[in-house]
């Protein structure tokens, strides 16, 4: 201890030197936990990649087996839900211009022959909505598709004529360029150069727009049978019922006076025979008639 009071240098000096020495101790002990726990999660690696390297990257043959029966049972539902969707939708056939056109003057006559018989009002000069065709033949790529829509426009007709409307005041097909272009203005541009052209669409729809006039439940049925069709899908997308008289009855009798209380007899009088009513009888409710338009659109299945 002399030593050092003697000289306070070298005390300090190897005071200085042993808390170094500590520190460096405590560095090297957490640097070798560190490497330790590198070194683990390395190996852990490498492991698990030299598995994944040297397995076999196939499914198993009984993973396969369930993997082909699941496929085929998705096949089998997907065949069996087209199959149904087909016998919901009239077929196209192949069919030549003049052939169609032959077909719409035959159909014009049994939709009218068909409001004749049921007394149903049909426009002046009711084409189904085929204007352009009565003088005029379709391409020959277009008239398959407008003979299936020709057979789904009368059995539609004929749907709304045999519910006994009084009347069907107005009829038009909507033109598919028109729909289509007001859907999507975007794509009614000429596609550039090289690009591929979009895929087929698997649903497609045909729109028509029809008013009528009739009473309520006619036009009831009307709506039931469009939407229940079993031989062809239709969606009804719109519909507008308006009453044909705007105001309701006034309250007053036939003879225009307002109805009072009944007079009663005085007691001891027998009451004499009920009055007969001066005119006819004026029914309040039952017998109001509608005017209703609709917007509907066919729908064909392309499976």
């Amino acid at each position: 201890m002399s030593l050092f009071r003697e000289n306070p240098f070298w005390g300090a000096f190897i005071a200085i030197a042993g808390g170094a020495l500590l520190v460096a101790l405590g560095l090297v002990w957490w640097t070798k936990s560190s490497f330790e726990d590198a070194m683990a999660s390395y190996q852990d690696s490498a492991t698990e990649q030299t598995r994944l390297e040297s397995g076999n990257p196939y499914p198993s043959r009984a993973n396969v087996a369930k993997m082909k029966t699941y496929l085929d049972e998705y096949k089998a539902t997907l065949d069996k839900l087209k199959t149904e969707l087909k016998t919901h939708m009239l077929p196209e056939a192949p069919l030549a211009p003049n052939e169609f056109q032959t077909r719409l003057r035959q159909a014009i006559g049994a939709v009218a022959e068909n409001a004749r018989s049921h007394r149903v009002k049909l426009p002046a000069n009711f084409n189904l909505g085929f204007d352009e065709f009565v003088s005029a033949l379709p391409s020959p790529e277009d008239a398959p598709a407008l003979g299936q829509e020709l057979a789904q426009i009368q059995l539609l007709l004929n749907t709304i004529i045999e519910a006994r409307v009084d009347a069907i005041t107005a009829f038009r097909r909507v033109p598919q360029s028109v729909a289509a272009s007001s859907a999507s203005p975007a794509a009614a541009a000429t596609p550039p150069r090289g690009a591929q052209k979009p895929p087929a669409k698997l649903i497609e729809q045909r729109t028509v727009e029809f008013s009528l006039s009739a009473p309520p439940s006619a036009g009831r049925k009307v709506i039931n049978q469009i939407s229940t069709a079993n031989d062809q899908f239709f969606i009804i997308r719109a519909v507008y019922i308006k009453n044909q008289k705007d105001k309701g009855p006034a309250r007053e009798n036939p003879t225009g006076t307002t109805t009072g209380a009944p007079s009663i007899p005085p007691v001891g009088v027998a009451p004499g025979p009920a009055a007969t009513p001066a005119g006819p009888l004026n029914f309040i409710v039952g017998n109001e008639h509608i005017d209703l338009s609709a917007r509907v659109e066919l729908v064909n299945f392309r499976l």
